[in-house]
Formats: structure tokens, C-alpha cells, sequence
């Protein structure tokens, strides 16, 4: 292991930077599918839906499905429009779990008066006994009843101050195609002309992994279908702090089922401390992608370094760099520049201050003096 200095940043970066071919991909069939074609929701809840997005993959064995999540869209109105919408999701490592918050602002762009049902369609617990889609549940939350929202903590809040929700079931809106939600958390909204409301809704849901790779989603494309097609300003932030996944720096084009995937462009990632924030601050905005991140798991990600080039054939200053791989995934910071812009060149560093070699796995060890045999015998 070598000595370290401080992590430099990566503030700014807009495009996607290099990656190396991942080869242990492990992903299921079903979930590349249910990515691949993810359709906007297909609720009608009357005027407007608030949509949390969950859409539901044919699952096998190596498939947790935790859920995704949406922008507003109206249904039956072109009078409301969204001025802006700010979203920060955070993934909390203890509870393998995604954190959404959400602000809305919406305008009455008309002289009239307009009442509307905002609400945030989800799908339900299943149940395993009937065959029917049983889904993971964030490890400190209480198991969800059959029927009941596969969500957890859910408020709605209107100009600051909380609003009660009902729970019914949504209408299917034959305009959206997607998949079939069963409830929704709704509430009554009034809009005086010209008038300009903010909704804030707060929720989590768990994560959905599949062969090592952690996926986040976020429909925006719904979020189109508001007055003149495009939302205000939209401001997203993503900040990752679970060291158990590594986030990998990207520059081609890429299907959304590979690690290190980021969408929609326009963003800019930093490394600060032990988090990886990506944030994207859009102007006038018609979204036509949907906010994606896909990680890869910190053990699977050094696997596939090996993977990469057998050991016994690489060359001394390539053993090192090997030999260190584990330390680096793990947060540790090195004082060589070399070794550190190395490995910042295939991933967005998560420094980790409290880094000890006992956190390194046992498979994670045995590369390392397997290697530094290797190194002794150049």
C-alpha cells in the first residue's frame, strides 16, 4: 500500500470519462429488460399524478427490486405548469435504501381558477403464497402487508405545511403507456389564477441490485407533458456515500445496464470526502432521457480488474497498480499522483479517512500477496 495525500476533485466533468470494460457481468435478463424498456406510467389520477415510478421486473433469483421513481406529469390540463422541480436522492448504507426528496413548483398559467388531485401512484406488496411479485425491503423498515404501497416514510407537504393523503386506487390512462400501479397516496389541490403552488414529497424506497450492480432511476421524461413541454428548471442531485459500491467513470456509449452508466447529460460529478455527489441544473428543460446511475459492488468491481489481464502477464509497474486496487477501491488516498489519478481514471473516488486493513475481504487479500509474489519474482 502506498502513503497518501489529499483527493484531488472532480468537480465539472460534464461528458463520460473513461471506463474499463467491465467483464463480469452478472446482470439478469429480466432486469436488463425491464431497464432497457422502461415506459412512463399509465395512471390517471384526475388532473394531475405525482408519479413515483416503480416498475415491475420479471425477477430472478439474483434480482432485488427496490423501485424507481418519477416527475410530475398532468393528465387532463395544460393549464398548470411546472416552473421548477428539485430532486435529491441519497443513498443511506445502512438500510440499503434510497432517500428521495422532492420540491415542486407549479404555476396556474390561466386567469381561472383550477382544483386539482395530485397524488404518487405505487405498486403494492405482493403475494409470495399466490405467485405474485414479492419485493426487498430496506433492512431497518417494517415488512409491507400484502396490498399495501411498496414504499416507506411517504409524506406530502403543500406551501410548507403537511397534507393528508388518501389511499385509493389510481385510474389507467390509456395515453401513457407503462406498467399497471394498483394504488396511490393522493391529495385535493386548488389553484387560484395565476397562482404558483409548491408541493414537497419525501420518501424512500429500497435499492434494486442485480449481479452486483445497484441501479438508480428517476423518470423526468413524464415531467414533458406539463404546459409548453418543458419544466422550468430542473435541478437533480444524486449523492452516493454506501463505500460498498463504486461508481465507474464512463465515455462511450453504453446501454443502461452497465456500470457507470449516467443519464441524462449535462451533469458534472465530485468526489468530496466520502461521497460521490452528480448533480445536472437544467434550464428550460424537455427531458427525453430519464435520470439513470448504475453502480457496480466494491468486491465484484476488483474481480473484474483481474478478469481484465491474467496477473502472471503483466508487467512490474502493472502488478503495482493490481497490487493496489483493493486499497484504492476502498477509499484509501495515496500520495503518489501517479496511482492516484490511476485509479480516478476508472472510478469517482470515495475517500474513506477511517480506512483499516482489516475492511479489505479475505478474496481481497489473497490478490494482494498473491501479486506482490509476482512483483518479487520480476
Amino acid at each position: 500500500m502506498e502513503s497518501r495525500s489529499p483527493l484531488a476533485s472532480r468537480d465539472g466533468w460534464q461528458l463520460f470519462p473513461k471506463t474499463p470494460r467491465i467483464v463480469t457481468k452478472r446482470l439478469s435478463a429480466e432486469l436488463a429488460t425491464r431497464i432497457s424498456n422502461m415506459c412512463t406510467p399509465r395512471i390517471i389520477l384526475p388532473i394531475i399524478a405525482l408519479s413515483a415510478f416503480l416498475a415491475i421486473p420479471s425477477v430472478g433469483n439474483d434480482t432485488a427490486f427496490g423501485g424507481t421513481a418519477a416527475s410530475p406529469y398532468p393528465v387532463h390540463t395544460k393549464e398548470i405548469r411546472m416552473a421548477s422541480e428539485q430532486i435529491t436522492i441519497r443513498s443511506e448504507a445502512s438500510s440499503s435504501s434510497w432517500l428521495y426528496t422532492c420540491d415542486f413548483v407549479f404555476e396556474n398559467m390561466s386567469n381561472d381558477p383550477v382544483t386539482i388531485m395530485m397524488g404518487m401512484p405505487f405498486f403494492t406488496m405482493g403475494d409470495e403464497e399466490k405467485g405474485e411479485f414479492n419485493a426487498v425491503l430496506p433492512t431497518d423498515e417494517q415488512a409491507v402487508a400484502v396490498g399495501k404501497p411498496l414504499v416507506w416514510k411517504f409524506t406530502a407537504a403543500v406551501d410548507g405545511k403537511a397534507v393528508r393523503v388518501t389511499e385509493g386506487k389510481p385510474t389507467v390512462n390509456p395515453d401513457l403507456l407503462g406498467s399497471d400501479y394498483k394504488v396511490a397516496y393522493t391529495w385535493p389541490m386548488h389553484f387560484p389564477g395565476g397562482a404558483t403552488r409548491k408541493v414537497r414529497n419525501t420518501y424512500k424506497l429500497a435499492y434494486t441490485s442485480s449481479g452486483g450492480d445497484n441501479f438508480l432511476d428517476y423518470i423526468l421524461k413524464t415531467g414533458g407533458l406539463w404546459h409548453n413541454g418543458k419544466i422550468g428548471r430542473s435541478r437533480l442531485t444524486v449523492i452516493l456515500d454506501d463505500g460498498r459500491y463504486i461508481l465507474p467513470v464512463d465515455d462511450k456509449p453504453r446501454d443502461a445496464t452497465m456500470a457507470g452508466t449516467i443519464t441524462p447529460g449535462g451533469y458534472k460529478v465530485s468526489s468530496k470526502g466520502g461521497q460521490v455527489v452528480i448533480e445536472w441544473d437544467l434550464k428550460n428543460f424537455a427531458p427525453t432521457q430519464d435520470l439513470q446511475v448504475v453502480l457496480r459492488d466494491r468486491e465484484l468491481f476488483i474481480m473484474d480488474e483481474v478478469e481484465k489481464k491474467s496477473p502472471a502477464g503483466m508487467t512490474r509497474s502493472e502488478l503495482r497498480k493490481l497490487r493496489n486496487f483493493p486499497y484504492a477501491a476502498h477509499g484509501y488516498v495515496f500520495k503518489d499522483l501517479s496511482l492516484r489519478d490511476y485509479y480516478a481514471s476508472l472510478w469517482y473516488p470515495m475517500a474513506n479517512p477511517d480506512f483499516k486493513e482489516a475492511d479489505l475481504s479475505k478474496r481481497s487479500k489473497e490478490l494482494i500477496s498473491t501479486v506482490k509474489s509476482l512483483e518479487a519474482a520480476k
